[in-house]
């Protein structure tokens, strides 16, 4: 049987963590304290301090973090890319915001001008061109990101993000303290009617106390990802694109992106290397209120064909990121050689 290299080993992650994760638990249970308490506070402050914002609120999801922010800045019209995951859509959508997708640029970011645009940063990758100076993130990928003034950011703390509680949670960063209050009133601070949209959407002690111990080993799990994109990045085929591939990338996903991509990931897998794909339905071909088969967007369709991600998290060894490596270049090498003696 062979031996598997896994896509994310969270076992790995939180192995060091684990007595600090048993000395959470045992605050919050002799606390009695489970839901809007010192502990979610406590891990509102240190995010927000550590995006180099002012007002962190916390919620239940990144999706739910999304819909939040969405209503609290009133948007109406956004327009978002069409190779992301349906969930972005999802989130504004509940929001009661008109959606209109956009193909991408050959590098996967967003093609649209409009001023509604909302970015999301896929991957981890750091928002460039177009994605710069924008109002509203899904920031759902990019622990470590620090948004600019104006920016309101949303960030999913799904058990597999690069920040990840140990079950589901979200929150919002932003500077303006009104949109602030207003999203608290939003997320349902309390069980007192505060305005007719308002959620019930909390993050809980628990998931807040372990977010907190994470949040001091983030700097050096991004640091692990980034030295594992570089590897990719410099010793892949140069038939490969590694699409984190700029200056401070995040590298929360490592992707590539080639033609023969399913042929590739069957090939991985035979080598027991696990992969998957983010995100395989291009937003307009899926049955959603969203979408328009339509509409045209080529390079989106283009895209969600060819990409393909590769095991990249904090534990992954020097000899398993080599096993990685050495399966592509045999791929490589093997489709050179079928293709010259076609």
């Amino acid at each position: 049987m062979v031996a598997v290299i896994p896509l994310n080993d969270l076992r790995r992650i939180h192995e060091p963590l684990l007595s600090e994760f048993s000395s959470c638990w045992d605050r919050v249970m002799t606390s009695g304290w489970f839901l809007r308490g010192r502990e979610t506070e406590k891990f509102e402050a240190e995010w927000a301090e550590y995006c180099g914002q002012a007002y962190c609120v916390s919620c239940a999801s990144g999706t739910d973090a999304l819909t939040i922010a969405a209503i609290g800045l009133g948007l109406k019209r956004a327009v978002i890319q069409g190779n992301t995951l349906p969930l972005t859509a999802i989130a504004l959508y509940r929001a009661g915001v008109h959606l209109e997708l956009s193909d991408v640029e050959p590098d996967g970011r967003i093609l649209s001008h409009a001023p509604e645009t909302v970015p999301v940063l896929l991957y981890g990758r750091l928002p460039q061109g177009r994605e710069v100076e924008r109002r509203l993130y899904d920031a759902a990928h990019a622990h470590g990101w620090r948004p600019h003034q104006n920016a309101v950011a949303c960030w999913s703390f799904y058990p597999t993000k690069t920040l990840g509680a140990l079950g589901d949670a979200g929150a919002i960063t932003t500077n303006d303290q009104g949109l602030a209050e207003l999203m608290r009133d939003l997320a349902g601070r309390d069980d007192v009617f505060r305005d007719g949209r308002q959620m019930t959407s909390r993050m809980d002690e628990v998931q807040a106390a372990i977010l907190s111990v994470k949040l001091k080993a983030l700097p050096s799990w991004i640091a692990a990802r980034q030295e594992i994109g570089q590897r990719y990045l410099s010793d892949l085929p140069q038939t490969i694109n590694y699409v984190s591939n700029a200056r401070g990338d995040l590298n929360h996903l490592a992707v590539i992106k080639l033609k023969d991509r399913d042929r590739l990931a069957g090939w991985l897998r035979a080598c027991g290397v696990e992969t998957k794909v983010h995100f395989p339905v291009p937003l307009h071909k899926q049955a959603a209120p969203w979408g328009h088969s339509a509409v045209s967007l080529p390079a989106v369709e283009e895209w969600c064909s060819s990409v393909l991600t590769l095991p990249c998290f904090p534990g992954l060894t020097k000899k398993e990121q080599s096993l990685v490596v050495e399966a592509i270049v045999r791929f490589e090498e093997n489709q050179n050689g079928a293709d010259r003696s076609a």
